[in-house]
């Protein structure tokens, strides 16, 4: 894999990272409302996804996410810029 394909997937992984936490967040559950005599009001949340297999799903990516940081921090520190001499003088002095 290149560091140009790992920026990419490590991209998708956080997209598909906030999908899961938006939805076990807001959207994993729908309400169902019952109404009884004397304007009585029950609300029943019922999950609409299994809240154990959604966690792992979700705790399975952020894992995947710090090993392909690490990865690709650990590529950076032996990777050679091609090209480029760094020049002190550029900062240069105030006289």
């Amino acid at each position: 894999m290149t560091i140009n394909e790992a920026m990419i997937w490590q991209k998708t992984l956080q997209a598909r990272h906030a999908e899961l936490v938006a939805l076990r967040n807001q959207n994993s559950y729908r309400v169902r409302q019952f109404r009884g005599i004397g304007a009585d009001k029950e609300s029943v949340q019922e999950p609409t996804y299994d809240v154990k297999a959604l966690d792992r799903l979700v705790d399975r990516i952020a894992r995947e996410m710090r090993k392909l940081d690490s990865a690709l921090k650990a590529t950076n520190a032996i990777t050679a810029v091609i090209g480029y001499d760094a020049d002190e003088s550029a900062l240069g002095t105030i006289e």
